[in-house]
């Protein structure tokens, strides 16, 4: 689980990027994005009544749902044709 909790609340005793890594084992870079998201949605220390480490990461990390590409299924008629019309073509060749 991130440590976003102990990072705003090392963050708002205006501690570094660098000491907060240093305290908490999360890399610099990791830091720098906690506090931009929780700038970006105007989060601090303390946290807003009711949200618990879970809420506030699913909020800060919200999941992006990429499309499902359907698999492409090749035309076998063709595939066979090309195999025919070619002496030395393969499948394994057709493939790469």
């Amino acid at each position: 689980m991130r440590k976003i909790e102990e990072v705003l609340r090392l963050s708002a005793q205006d501690k570094s990027a660098r000491v907060i890594s240093r305290e908490t084992g999360v890399s610099r870079p990791s830091v720098a994005t906690y506090l931009e998201k929780a700038a970006e949605h105007e989060i601090g220390w303390p946290l807003p009544a009711g949200m618990d480490a879970k809420s506030l990461e699913q909020l800060l990390f919200a999941a992006v749902e990429t499309p499902k590409s359907t698999p492409v299924i090749p035309n076998w008629q063709e595939v066979a044709t090309e195999i025919q019309a070619h002496n030395h073509l393969t499948l394994q060749l057709l493939w790469f």
